[in-house]
């Protein structure tokens, strides 16, 4: 199975700002920046996460974006069901799709079960597992923050 672009980024968007400092906004271009993705691609991504509550985000001079407490508590399984909700994985799935073989087809069937198996297998994997302060910090720093404090070492200094 394949995610869509917008799961990519989605999940990415949540494990950048998962290892965020505490308290620290981040701006979306920023966001963009950091996860390597298009700024329009990640604006929407960033509404939609926002939407499910699992980002908060406030424009203006202090604004910016932040990971919530229900986006680190998060179910990787049940955000992708979310997500990928209308996802063809077979043409005659997706809008308008054709195949000769459509009338009873099994195979629509078997694909949607492996399908929810994939999802099943996720649903117990929270977000909050997925963040690396490791993995995260060498971007965090590229975009102009600190890096996360890693357990049991002493508080990084603010970048100038």
């Amino acid at each position: 199975m394949r995610l869509t672009a917008f799961s990519d980024i989605a999940l990415r968007v949540l494990l950048l700002t998962g290892a965020a400092p505490e308290g620290e906004r981040l701006t979306t271009r920023a966001i963009a920046e950091g996860v390597g993705a298009p700024y329009h691609h990640v604006t929407k991504t960033v509404g939609r996460l926002s939407g499910l509550g699992l980002l908060a985000s406030s424009r203006g001079r202090a604004g910016g974006v932040s990971i919530t407490p229900a986006g680190l508590d998060a179910s990787v399984g049940a955000l992708l069901r979310e997500l990928e909700a209308g996802s063809a994985m077979v043409e005659c799935e997706a809008p308008g799709g054709s195949c000769p073989l459509d009338r009873s087809c099994r195979l629509r069937r078997v694909l949607a079960d492996a399908r929810e198996a994939f999802f099943r297998e996720l649903d117990g994997v929270r977000v909050r597992e997925l963040v690396s302060g490791r993995q995260s910090g060498p971007v965090l720093v590229s975009i102009g923050l600190r890096p996360p404090e890693q357990p049991g070492s002493t508080a990084a200094a603010p970048i100038p």
